[in-house]
């Protein structure tokens, strides 16, 4: 009993302690506000302009409905943002929040086990400046983000925003306060959100649990209150914990709210003095050749007046790439002036007159601070004010400019919807270490795509190879006058420049002086046997795929290359492609011409469709390679091309086009140091796809019991299964497959390989099947090539999932051409942003039943009132949606996936898809005696549903009801298309 009083009055002498410091605080706050009171306003204006001041910006809101560019008239001002109760969900991407110069980090309710719930959701947008860096907490689910912010190179700061639902339990608080326990040691600590305890400034009085532990954890971590705030109940639910003294912080009612204020919680502005000081993040100045301003009839002339057959006094390829560089430099030395490429600090769509009054008003601002006087506070008013409407201006011209660009600068008018390129990371993690620097950063790249690489064997020709020989079949002596000419031609124009810094439009444009140096330096490297050291220098751009920003491994890496490489590889492309084609197998679609992931997966279909007609059971075994592109073995690769009839000297030449690669990482204008590819065919390249599916080639013949389907490097394996030997026969094949890997050193991941069993029984003949003695996991689904497969082929899941993301982008859509008015233009972003993900191989998943249909119909019709609403400026839910598709001439999606069905097979039937499989699999009618309707292809009648979603039935009953209208035989594909739309859609 004595023991209870104790910790009782233990509890009492804490609470009054902590009493006592509010108290003490709310004086203080008294004394400050007196002070601020004669010019408050300048404490709005000019607190956050101080070069070692941070300025912070909280503000609940429900419901965020952005509008592309929230902080583009705040962000001179704050350079922290914290929001809580966002209300946003994985739909809305962060840039349409914020723009560029910023890193966001979220935490939305989908995210988190509460998922079924609407609402809360917390956000923290911060400079990039100070290198921002997520503390994540695996398996919380709270609603709150913690970040390290750098505030200089010597002090670092823990910055949380948190929300807690109304009558959140207790261990909810609890689990928040002890997550403090994981994070290492922090200079200072702040704490913002939304507590929802109204008791908290008069918890003296209140033993409410939730409040005993609130101040346990304030007096633990030494932290004060600094919201003094009241909202319309004259409570403060959002709280401003922190441990930074008193005379470093103030915090007040902010007058600039981001979006409409809630009454509940007041927006604040909050301002904490520091030293200023980013090392890591500097204005880096290179200067590059500005072809935008270049001198071209001059350029033009300099060109005609070389005689470059200089070129061919030259035995070393090497050397004469030297000499054709050291020429084009020196023209473009005269013509092309040179421009620095500095860090922005604005958007670019910013004109110099709003940038100017920018910088005059810092001036005005910072000599403001240093002796406040009224004329310089009415002079800093009244350049805000000109700041602000130069930025909505400039943001409207950019606006109406991006819509003329669909029709004159098309690449220019997507780049802007297209916004999708996730910022750069301040903070990379890679085998648990933190960089923070960029070149650091780009160093931690280049190890990273480094490590994929294996060791190669060495080029000699085995044995087995020389048995398999054909004889020197494949062989290119040269290249020829008119290979060069179609290569420039078909050469992609860009401004974009390559490792060699010239762009391609340089060579499109002067075509007709860059054909002859080239055709010298092509041949002489085919007759020396060497690919060019030069051209085979790779600059890799690392790409964001998705996951956590600051890990390394959720990066991808992209090829820059050389235009001129690009030419020669083009050449040989063709070259060789037109002598092994008749080599590669039929089981193969990918980087082959008239073949594609919809034939891949039609052939699957059939497969699955004629095992379910025969009342049998398909097993599909689906396998997953680990970087099989990288992993590619330049000794086998080149002994199987030697067995496939390759001449000796070609075989050479690939050997030279393979090896000591040097690739180097380019990221924020750091470059890391180089590094070679020691397996792998080229990224980026055009001879790396022909050359991989030949090495993989002849990986279908190991198959003895079973078929198989490739697309690249994605394998399916599958047999039909009417007892248990079957099974053991196609156990049997994989147990050849998994030799074939390990002869040819290509990795199996045998976790993501997975066995589906199509069949309409009730009880399926369910076989365990093995990879190296590892089981396979069963599933009732996957993605195969972007399409979700289940056992029925039912395709229910395919179009959920389908419709989810179709919204997403409709969504996306409507927020980011809020202020458009064209309606070409919106179409276009429609045809191309949300209607093709709805018909991205739609032969195989096509519905028949009137309710699917109707989900997918609702898109477009959603879509067809936006168009409404920006004609006539109201929503109207009540306008049929035929009536819209005629307004606006946009069929249905239900008649362009029918018409879609018609053309694919008249495609196969005309050649225009070269796939034998499907070419055999049609049936064409043949009646016995003339008769007035019969039509092209025979009729098939089923009870069972699948039939008819099956898109060779479905095509020969769409076909016949219109077949003595076409012909489908002769008639032209432009033509032949037209009549079909228009007879489908009528």
């Amino acid at each position: 009993m004595s023991q209870a009083v104790n910790v009782d009055s233990e509890r009492e002498a804490k609470v009054k302690l902590f009493r006592d410091k509010l108290n003490d605080l709310q004086n203080i706050f008294k004394k400050v506000s007196e002070k601020k009171s004669s010019n408050a306003q300048d404490k709005d204006d000019f607190s956050n302009l101080k070069a070692d001041i941070l300025l912070l910006y909280i503000e609940a809101v429900s419901f965020v409905v952005p509008d592309g560019r929230m902080a583009s008239d705040h962000s001179d001002d704050q350079d922290v943002i914290l929001i809580t109760e966002t209300w946003l969900c994985e739909d809305i991407d962060s840039l349409e929040l914020f723009d560029d110069r910023y890193l966001v980090f979220r935490r939305d309710r989908g995210s988190s086990s509460d998922s079924c719930r609407r609402g809360g959701g917390v956000l923290i947008a911060v400079k990039k400046c100070f290198n921002p860096c997520i503390l994540d907490l695996p398996g919380s689910d709270l609603e709150a983000v913690w970040l390290s912010i750098k505030l200089n190179h010597r002090q670092k700061m823990l910055v949380c925003v948190v929300y807690f639902p109304p009558s959140s339990r207790a261990d909810m608080y609890v689990e928040f306060f002890d997550c403090f326990e994981n994070f290492g040691f922090f200079d200072n600590i702040l704490i913002c959100g939304d507590f929802n305890l109204p008791i908290y400034d008069d918890f003296g009085n209140n033993k409410n649990p939730l409040v005993i532990e609130l101040s346990n954890f304030v007096n633990l971590y030494n932290l004060a209150q600094f919201n003094n705030t009241f909202n319309c109940n004259n409570k403060f639910l959002d709280l401003i914990l922190t441990d930074i003294d008193f005379s470093h912080i103030s915090v007040w009612h902010s007058d600039k709210p981001l979006v409409p204020e809630d009454k509940h919680h007041p927006a604040l502005s909050i301002s904490i003095s520091f030293v200023a000081d980013h090392p890591n993040r500097k204005n880096v100045n290179i200067s590059r050749y500005d072809f935008r301003r270049a001198d071209f009839l001059t350029m033009w002339c300099f060109f005609r007046e070389i005689d470059w057959s200089f070129l061919l006094n030259f035995n070393d390829i090497d050397k004469a790439v030297f000499s054709f560089y050291d020429c084009l430099n020196d023209v473009f030395s005269r013509t092309v002036p040179l421009r620095q490429t500095v860090t922005r600090r604005f958007p670019f769509w910013y004109t110099i007159e709003t940038r100017r009054l920018l910088k005059r008003k810092a001036r005005v601002r910072r000599f403001a601070l240093k002796c406040v006087n009224p004329d310089s506070v009415d002079e800093f008013r009244a350049l805000r004010s000109a700041v602000k409407y130069s930025i909505q201006k400039d943001y409207n011209t950019y606006l109406r400019l991006t819509e003329k660009n669909l029709i004159s600068n098309p690449k220019k008018f997507w780049s802007y919807f297209n916004n999708t390129k996730h910022n750069s990371p301040n903070s990379l993690y890679y085998n648990n270490v933190c960089y923070e620097n960029d070149d650091d950063i780009a160093n931690a790249f280049a190890d990273y795509f480094k490590s994929v690489f294996k060791p190669s064997s060495n080029y000699d020709i085995k044995n087995e190879f020389k048995s398999n020989c054909v004889g020197d079949l494949v062989k290119i002596d040269s290249v020829t006058y008119d290979d060069v000419v179609l290569a420039i031609k078909e050469l992609k124009s860009s401004l974009t420049v390559g490792v060699d810094n010239i762009p391609s439009f340089i060579i499109k444009g002067c075509a007709e002086f860059f054909i002859y140096p080239l055709l010298i330096l092509f041949n002489l490297s085919l007759r020396s046997n060497v690919f060019p050291y030069v051209w085979k220098q790779t600059r890799i751009i690392p790409v964001f795929k998705k996951g956590d920003a600051q890990d390394c491994k959720n990066y991808r890496p992209i090829a820059i290359l050389s235009p001129m490489s690009k030419i020669f590889e083009s050449i040989i492309h063709k070259r060789l492609f037109h002598q092994v084609k008749n080599l590669i197998s039929p089981s193969q679609h990918g980087f082959i011409p008239k073949r594609s992931t919809a034939t891949n997966l039609f052939c699957l279909t059939n497969k699955i469709i004629s095992s379910f007609q025969i009342g049998s059971q398909l097993d599909v075994i689906y396998t997953d390679f680990s970087k099989a592109f990288d992993s590619i073995d330049f000794g086998i690769l080149l002994n199987k091309l030697h067995g496939l009839g390759f001449h000796v000297n070609l075989t050479d030449w690939l050997h030279s086009y393979l090896c000591n690669r040097s690739l180097y990482v380019y990221f924020n204008n750091a470059v890391s140091r180089e590094f070679s590819g020691t397996s792998g065919v080229p990224q980026g390249s055009n001879l790396g796809p022909l050359l991989f599916i030949l090495f993989i080639n002849d990986l279908t013949s190991v198959f003895k019991y079973s078929e198989c389907l490739l697309f690249a490097d994605d394998l399916k394996l599958f047999s039909s299964m009417n007892s248990n030997l079957d099974a053991v026969l196609l156990q049997s094949d994989l147990d050849c497959l998994f030799k074939w890997c390990t002869v040819n050193k290509l990795h199996l991941n045998i976790e993501k390989c997975s066995i589906l069993s199509y069949t309409r029984k009730s009880q399926p003949l369910n076989h365990v099947y093995k990879i190296n003695d590892l089981v396979l996991s069963r599933s009732d689904s996957v993605t195969d090539l972007g399409i979700i497969f289940d056992t029925k082929l039912d395709f229910s899941q395919q179009i959920n999932s389908m419709v989810s993301k179709a919204y997403r982008r409709l969504g996306i859509l409507k927020r980011k051409t809020k202020e458009f008015s064209s309606e070409i233009a919106l179409k276009v972003l429609y045809y191309a942003h949300v209607r093709s993900s709805l018909e991205y191989c739609s032969i195989i998943w096509d519905p028949i039943y009137r309710n699917k249909i109707e989900i997918i119909e609702r898109i477009q019709n959603n879509f067809l009132r936006y168009l409404l609403y920006k004609k006539n400026g109201i929503y109207l839910q009540d306008v049929s949606s035929s009536y819209l598709r005629h307004m606006f001439n946009i069929p249905s999606l239900c008649s362009r996936r029918d018409v879609s069905c018609v053309l694919f097979f008249y495609k196969v039937i005309n050649g225009s898809i070269d796939c034998t499989d499907i070419l055999s699999a049609i049936n064409f009618a043949v009646p016995a005696r003339s008769l007035r309707n019969q039509g092209s292809f025979p009729n098939v009648y089923s009870r069972f549903k699948y039939i008819d979603r099956f898109s060779l039935y479905k095509f020969y009953k769409t076909f016949n009801k219109i077949s003595g209208e076409l012909d489908i035989y002769h008639m032209s594909p432009t033509v032949f298309k037209s009549n079909c739309f228009q007879l489908l859609y009528t």
